[in-house]
């Protein structure tokens, strides 16, 4: 077999001579319709046809006339977008609200957002949709649920007065799982195709789900018989490309990547750029049909591996370019857009895609699975320093330790990953779920945290709490000062409360109504998908939806363990505001009355400084504080109780996963003053147990104990976030003391994540005051990397405010 011929790249790697020339584009590109059309032009065409056959019509037709690329220097196929760094409209998942967008923005769009090309192209914008109308997935659903019912919604939602977010459930698809790529890699379309025809060859219709079984079969060979296309087509266009190059070593580049696209996806992969090349298809194929917001890559050293010792024995390949096809890769996930409406952007950094990578952790008998891979993997991300996608290292007692301090070298460049997750408590966590300890020590990570093993979990429903906005409300009686209604329960008038144990009671059956309110539209939301965007290809992917017959997030997949949670957000803010419930209030030694608080808390403190400053002095999570560290465990013991009762569809039940997301600025801004001294409209703690920006104030020990001190083992999904300085971490005096600190949590306390931020205050602020200056500034958020001038203003502030520690 001939070794494979590249470019060798010298002061510029290829991902960055790449990213460089895309980059400038991020919010000059104009839209593409050219996804939206194909759909409008193919539902058209098949009008009378059940929605799953339709479907794969429709993503079929994408994929065979979606206007296809090649960059210079790339090595693999296949784009999000016609355009270089262009958004794609998806009409089916949301169709009316580009009317406003065009009727607020005109040609211009949205200030730093996508423009139109073209006053044609708006307007065509406008007609697509228009066509949606009355079968777009939002549009079907606030149908469904009526406009009594759709309006209280929109008021409780983002939009209003930001409690829970219902409507905007309809604006972002779901994954925040793992489908199994690998089986892509591993048996090619034609096996899947051969695993449907199985199904459909023996198939007898008696009753509407065998009707349904039918569709569904017979959509996704569409969409898969789609995926070959899309690969011949780039076969073609590299093949004309090469008869064209003069350079003879881009030529050879090329020819390689038609050569890969005339096997892959089709057949299995042979070589390791075929598997790659094969899994980032697979991508495609899943993104055109669902865009699939938060979806996990899963293992990407383990999926790759067999193909790539096999070309490395045999003289194919060399690490330098398995490390170039990364890059390759890292640049392509960062040409997938969101174009979304307004009230989407504050609460998901507009460009986050949470798109996860693993690596390490363990084989299937528990030994470390580090190889050569993830080394591989770490240096392209140091290479082409882009944020997506985010990268996580599994972590346990007996991983390589030469693998933790690279991967740790890679922290302290400041991008913010990767995170680690530790396995012993992921791994018993999943198998206190019925999977087998092979299924467990395989897992890896849906979205930001989720454990997820890869192909056994359907795409996955999340609802956001705001915990502090129920606290108000509480306090209130139920009243909501921001909407003047009486949006809650009467749970009880506070100033006439006699204990902090009365006040308990009053919060937890606020908390219980919104969990009721909340799952019900949660529950309708996800059914009603089924009708207008159902996540087909994810299916292919997802055990047991080709035999079932079924819709992975409608009963195909084999667990609906984690088929819905909720994502409870300010949960630490709230430990401390009991504190001061507690003794400044109903102690032995008040500072004040129930309704002077009140009255302070309706002047946001103006005229009542004296009293904030007792409030603000009083104890915080995050300072190894015994009696606060338990609030927060009291108050998730509440939500846990209340959200592990209420049921999910197709036999689950709700799991807690206390993440945020950006979810703590945007209802922070729609949440008045607490007691413990907040101003109104600031943002909450992020994640779970990460403490209140700037309340940590005993060091990284103390806030390494009170984060070990919460149960986090109930808890699906748990995200911590810590802040240091570059300076203290310098060396490898640094080095060690930051993988110490990771080890005492993991093994000491069984924390499940950690992530770290290393950035200098100074260089934060000098960003907030001149961007321009700053476009490249990465930083870390909650679950995700983002770069600095796409933040809103009240997360960089957010940001700003976290504690920044010292290591010694």
């Amino acid at each position: 077999m001939s070794k494979v011929q590249y470019k060798m790249y010298d002061e510029k790697s290829r991902g960055t001579t790449m990213w460089e020339e895309l980059n400038p584009l991020r919010y000059t590109q104009s839209m593409s319709m050219s996804r939206a059309q194909a759909l409008v032009d193919s539902y058209k065409e098949t009008e009378g046809y059940h929605l799953f056959r339709r479907r794969g019509f429709a993503v079929r037709k994408i994929l065979q006339e979606m206007p296809i690329r090649i960059d210079d220097h790339q090595l693999l196929c296949g784009d999000f977008s016609s355009k270089p760094m262009g958004p794609e409209f998806y009409p089916d998942l949301a169709a009316l609200w580009i009317v406003d967008y065009i009727d607020n923005y005109g040609l211009e769009g949205r200030k730093g957002f996508f423009k139109w090309e073209s006053e044609e192209q708006m307007e065509q914008g406008r007609a697509i949709g228009e066509y949606f109308r009355d079968i777009g997935g939002k549009e079907m659903w606030l149908k469904s649920r009526g406009e009594e019912e759709a309006a209280f919604e929109h008021k409780i939602g983002e939009a209003g007065s930001w409690i829970v977010n219902t409507v905007s459930e309809m604006f972002a698809e779901k994954a925040w799982n793992c489908p199994d790529l690998d089986r892509l890699v591993k048996k090619g379309v034609r096996g899947l195709i051969a695993d449907i025809d199985e199904q459909l060859e023996n198939h007898i219709l008696l009753n509407y789900e065998d009707y349904r079984r039918q569709e569904f079969w017979k959509g996704l060979k569409e969409m898969l018989l789609g995926g070959i296309d899309y690969a011949h087509r780039y076969r073609e266009l590299a093949t004309e490309m090469a008869a064209k190059e003069k350079d003879p070593v881009r030529k050879a580049e090329l020819e390689e990547m038609a050569r890969v696209c005339d096997r892959v996806p089709e057949h299995p992969a042979e070589t390791y750029q075929e598997a790659l090349q094969s899994l980032f298809f697979g991508i495609l194929i899943v993104f055109y049909d669902t865009r699939t917001f938060g979806m996990g890559y899963g293992r990407i050293d383990q999926i790759l591996y067999p193909q790539y010792k096999a070309d490395i024995e045999s003289g194919k390949i060399d690490d330098e370019y398995v490390i170039q096809l990364f890059e390759c890769f890292r640049v392509k996930l960062m040409g997938k857009r969101q174009f979304w409406p307004d009230v989407m952007t504050p609460n998901l950094s507009s460009e986050s895609h949470f798109h996860n990578c693993v690596i390490g952790g363990v084989d299937a008998k528990g030994n470390d699975a580090t190889n050569e891979l993830s080394f591989a993997f770490l240096e392209a991300a140091e290479r082409v320093r882009t944020t997506h996608p985010t990268i996580s290292v599994r972590w346990h007692t007996r991983i390589n330790p030469k693998f933790m301090k690279r991967a740790l070298e890679l922290v302290k460049l400041g991008m913010g990953f990767p995170a680690f997750f530790n396995d012993e408590p992921t791994i018993q966590y999943l198998l206190a779920r019925g999977y087998t300890i092979e299924e467990a020590r395989n897992y890896a990570l849906g979205g930001c945290t989720l454990h997820a093993v890869p192909g056994k979990t359907s795409s996955i429903w999340p609802l956001v709490t705001s915990y502090g906005r129920i606290l108000e409300l509480t306090m209130y009686n139920g009243w909501d000062y921001l909407s003047d209604s009486q949006l809650g329960e009467k749970t009880g008038d506070f100033t006439k409360m006699q204990s902090y144990e009365e006040f308990v009671e009053a919060y937890k059956a606020q908390i219980k109504n919104w969990a009721d309110i909340s799952t019900d539209s949660g529950r309708a939301c996800k059914l009603q998908h089924g009708d207008s965007f159902p996540d087909m290809m994810m299916s292919a992917f997802t055990d047991n939806c080709i035999k079932r017959g079924q819709v992975c997030s409608l009963g195909g997949a084999e667990h609906a363990d984690s088929c819905m949670y909720i994502v409870p957000v300010a949960v630490q803010d709230v430990a401390n505001e009991l504190y001061v419930i507690k003794h400044g209030i109903f102690g032995e030694n008040p500072i004040c009355t129930p309704q002077e608080m009140l009255d302070a808390m309706r002047a946001d403190w103006v005229g009542y400084e004296e009293l904030r400053a007792k409030c603000m002095a009083f104890p915080k999570f995050g300072n190894d504080i015994s009696e606060v560290d338990q609030l927060l465990n009291d108050v998730y013991d509440w939500i846990k109780e209340i959200w592990h009762k209420q049921p999910a569809t197709d036999g689950g039940s709700y799991e807690v996963s206390p993440h945020s997301i950006g979810f703590h600025g945007g209802t922070g801004a729609k949440t008045g003053a607490l007691p413990c001294g907040r101003k109104a409209g600031t943002s909450f703690a992020d994640g779970a147990v990460s403490p209140v920006q700037g309340t940590d104030i005993n060091g990284p020990a103390a806030v390494i104990k009170s984060a070990g001190a919460i149960d986090q083992h109930e808890l699906y999904g748990v995200l911590f976030n810590m802040r240091f300085t570059p300076a203290t971490l310098k060396g490898d005096e640094g080095t060690g003391n930051l993988s110490a600190l990771i080890k005492t949590y993991f093994s000491d306390y069984k924390g499940k994540h950690i992530q770290f931020n290393v950035l200098n205050p100074e260089e934060m602020r000098a960003a907030k005051e001149h961007p321009e200056k700053y476009t490249d500034l990465m930083v870390r958020v909650a679950g995700y990397s983002a770069y600095w001038t796409d933040l809103p203003a009240n997360i960089q502030d957010e940001l700003l405010a976290r504690a920044a520690h010292e290591l010694n």
